[in-house]
């Protein structure tokens, strides 16, 4: 009993030495790192009998520099192939070196469970020991050691594993190998590794492979990595996504590494230590030591060149596009396309990088772009981001790089994806070029300036046609002006003039862009820049127009229609009538134009804009009727215009600017065309497709032998057997004044529809020296609010009713008086009619 009791004494102490793979505490050069997997297979191809059936070897050895001091960690295998199981109480390990020294190994708390290997397998013991910083590797050698009663020291040695001279504990760069982690077995290699430097630091990025080639899961929260150098330097790693991360049988995981290390460390031999955290004892365990590649600074991919990163593990193509520069007069707008392509086979959540431009000489200008959330990067289909910012205009882009970041978090810095070489590339072209963008060719038309109310809008009119063989989606465009070299406003999206979601191969459509501007600003030069919008964001450039003369609205005789070609708006608008109409303190400008439906389908028309300007330069808004109702293809509209008009408008030269109002988008300001139903309607609205009528002078007198043939209005009016008296109530009373007639009034059958609310005026003007004046209005709308309503009818007796019982005194001379007829529209007395006849005679 008391060898029993001595034995298990022994054991208690010694039991901390059995099983694992050696470390080294240096880092070798790439040149020598090779050697290492043949050093591993030299170790452990050295093996202790332990009996006729079982042997021991030593896996692996590794060191690392830790709080505790120099630790050494070593993993023992033993191998049982006999039929009943081994009893681990029966032998140790001695560590030893070659001048004789010898350290206390500590069985980790994980393995303290393990007493025994089963008949017909494998056990794996951990231990870690604290050791001087004078010891190598090549000075360790581990004696198999068995209890033996008989033997003197009551100890009998199996055999001696000695480390190999000149070895290394270190995988060749890129190079795999197979760790014990987690009572599991886990291959890893390094992938891919770079360096960036700034002035203060040298920024490590590592790409590194995880398989579990075991049969169970493992728990990768635990795992640490750290950089060593050959003087056992060790510097922190962070890892990204291996927060409450396990790995399940054959799955493979690439995780990014990164660690910022000083400057003087950068060129020197570097080896990646992966570890596992043992919280019992408080240390890291070291399942493997990869030498790094020769790491020299990371150079910027050639532009048009891709450059393979990963993300969240899965290997991405990145590519940068040109750089597309908009000079401006204090810096220059930049935009540029950067794109990723998921290389793998399945697809993983789109990153959201920080981009930015770093000059020559360090200085950083960030770029933005759209951030999406939950977006994804599904596999060989290219992601393209447009990235905008501005640098000043002394900066070379040719010796500037794109630097690609990735985000910090609160646990993380943020780390260096890649760097990429830029170009710029001059895009600009004139008035009437065109640029491909894509599957499409887009010509910039005009540039013309049209003032509204309150400020002048500078609209540029693009055609985009579509080159491809196959329909394309209508692009999503924008653009901005410059004028005399200063970006204005900011980038507005361009408005589509056609109905249409797609546009088919070698069909064209048409698109504004339109922006604000004080009506004081001198013009002498325009630019207009085209963008694709970015949302939230500045949009990406895509051609510049360079500085130009602004077009000029063309101008047409009276008798050219305008043609407004719009795809779902197609018509043809004619000018019928225009004049201005004297008033007592303000005169008033009348149109009427006639406007057909050129669409296939019965269609609404084509809203309509405009405004007068004479030839000083004063600028008065017209009003037009609106349209309701559809027309039928071929179908006709008559609308009115009208605009009250200072008498200081010189009506001896003036201009009729007629043009299709686009609706505004919330964010511009007020044009001068507007739209109502006999009143002026407040929508904001652009002038597009304008052209320019020439007029002058104002409406003359309108005399006529008869008024049985009146045209107003898309109306006809005739008067006859006309009579005015006096109205004689009972047998002397007087009342006022009579007139009777008989009158017809029809409808043009020309137009489906007559819009706004025309009025007709009757009124008596006594031809004496007092000039009495009665008159009486009428409606011609059934719908029509208040006053009587003039309906149509053919040769309808008509009495009209004047009443003043001082009628008497009020006329000198019964002898004639005259006829005046009025179309009178939105406070807009028009003369169409006029006659002198004689008191109580009725007129043919």
């Amino acid at each position: 009993m008391a060898h029993k009791w001595i034995k298990i004494g022994i054991m208690t102490v010694a039991s901390t030495a059995l099983l694992l793979q050696g470390a080294n505490s240096g880092l070798l050069p790439t040149n020598v790192a090779s050697a290492a997997s043949t050093s591993a297979n030299l170790l452990a191809s050295k093996i202790v009998k332990l009996n006729a059936s079982a042997y021991l070897t030593i896996r692996d050895v590794h060191f690392l520099m830790q709080g505790k001091g120099k630790v050494l960690v070593y993993s023992v295998s033993i191998t049982n192939n006999g039929s009943s199981s081994l009893d681990l109480m029966d032998y140790w390990l001695r560590i030893k070196t070659k001048s004789g020294k010898s350290f206390k190994s500590t069985l980790i708390e994980g393995d303290k469970e393990k007493k025994e290997v089963a008949a017909k397998t494998t056990q794996y013991l951990t231990y870690y020991a604290v050791v001087d910083n004078g010891t190598k590797l090549s000075d360790l050698s581990f004696q198999a050691v068995k209890w033996d009663f008989s033997a003197a020291n009551y100890e009998r040695t199996l055999g001696t594993i000695q480390y190999p001279a000149n070895a290394s504990d270190k995988v060749a760069p890129f190079k795999d190998a197979t760790m014990l982690y987690d009572n599991n077995k886990i291959r890893s290699a390094i992938k891919q590794a770079y360096i960036t430097k700034d002035a203060n630091n040298a920024y490590l990025v590592m790409n590194v492979l995880l398989e579990n080639v075991g049969f169970q899961s493992s728990d990768l929260s635990k795992m640490k990595f750290f950089i060593q150098t050959e003087s056992l330097s060790v510097y922190n790693v962070s890892a990204s996504g291996l927060d409450q991360t396990s790995i399940q049988p054959k799955e493979r995981r690439i995780v990014t590494l990164h660690a910022t290390i000083p400057l003087a460390v950068a060129g020197k031999a570097l080896s990646l230590v992966v570890a596992q955290n043992d919280e019992a004892s408080k240390v890291q365990l070291p399942v493997g030591v990869f030498a790094l590649p020769t790491t020299k600074p990371l150079v910027a991919a050639p532009v048009g060149k891709p450059r393979m990163v990963y993300v969240s593990g899965t290997p991405v193509n990145t590519l940068s596009g040109q750089a597309f520069i908009s000079q401006g007069s204090n810096n220059k707008d930049i935009s540029l396309d950067f794109t990723l392509t998921n290389t793998g086979s399945s697809s993983v959540a789109a990153p959201n990088f920080d981009y930015f431009i770093v000059t020559s000489s360090g200085t950083s200008y960030p770029l933005s772009y759209a951030r999406e959330e939950n977006a994804s990067l599904l596999p060989r289909i290219d992601k393209t981001i447009s990235l905008s910012g501005q640098i000043p205009t002394n900066v070379n882009l040719n010796s500037a790089q794109l630097v690609v970041k990735s985000q910090p978090t609160d646990k993380e810095k943020a780390y260096i994806v890649g760097t990429y070489a830029l170009q710029s590339t001059s895009q600009q072209g004139s008035l009437g070029g065109s640029f491909n963008y894509e599957d499409f060719s887009i010509k910039l038309n005009t540039v013309q300036r049209t003032p509204n109310n309150d400020n002048d809008v500078l609209i540029a009119s693009l055609t985009v046609t579509n080159k491809s063989t196959a329909s394309q989606q209508v692009p999503n465009l924008g653009g901005y002006f410059m004028v005399n070299g200063v970006k204005v406003g900011t980038e507005q999206k361009a408005v589509a003039l056609d109905d249409a979601i797609t546009i088919a191969p070698g069909a064209s459509a048409n698109f504004v862009v339109y922006s604000e501007i004080p009506y004081t600003t001198t013009i002498d030069k325009i630019t207009f820049v085209s963008t694709e919008p970015v949302q939230d964001k500045a949009g990406k450039q895509l051609y510049q127009f360079s500085a130009q003369a602004l077009s000029e609205i063309p101008g047409k005789l009276v008798k050219d229609p305008l043609q407004i070609t719009s795809l779902g708006k197609r018509s043809t608008v004619s000018v019928a009538r225009t004049a201005i109409f004297a008033g007592t303190t303000k005169n008033n400008f009348y149109a009427e134009l006639e406007v057909v439906n050129n669409e296939l389908r019965t269609a609404p028309i084509a809203q309509l804009g405009g405004y007068i300007v004479d030839k000083n330069g004063v600028v008065v808004p017209v009003n037009f009727t609106t349209v309701k109702d559809k027309l039928t293809p071929s179908g006709k509209a008559l609308l009115s215009v009208w605009a009250s008009v200072s008498k200081k408008f010189d009506t001896t030269s003036y201009k009729f600017v007629l043009g299709q109002a686009v609706p505004q988008s919330t964010s511009g300001g007020n044009t001068g065309g507007s739209s109502g139903s006999g009143e002026s309607a407040e929508t904001d609205t652009v002038l597009v497709n304008m052209v320019s009528y020439p007029l002058s002078g104002t409406a003359g007198a309108v005399t006529s032998a008869s008024l049985s043939d009146l045209n107003f209005a898309g109306y006809k009016l005739g008067l006859s057997y006309i009579n005015a008296f006096l109205n004689v109530q009972g047998q002397f009373d007087v009342a006022g004044l009579k007139m009777t007639m008989d009158y017809s009034l029809s409808k043009s059958t020309d137009y489906e529809v007559i819009a706004g609310d025309h009025k007709i005026e009757f009124e008596f003007v006594n031809q004496d020296n007092q000039q009495l004046t009665f008159s009486k209005q009428f409606s011609l709308n059934a719908a029509a609010e208040g006053g009587e309503q003039l309906k149509e009818a053919t040769s309808t007796p008509l009495t009209l009713l004047f009443n003043d019982s001082d009628i008497q005194n009020k006329i000198t001379r019964y002898d004639s008086y005259k006829l005046n007829v009025y179309d009178v529209f939105e406070n807009t007395r028009m003369l169409i009619g006029s006659k002198e006849m004689k008191w109580f005679v009725t007129a043919p």
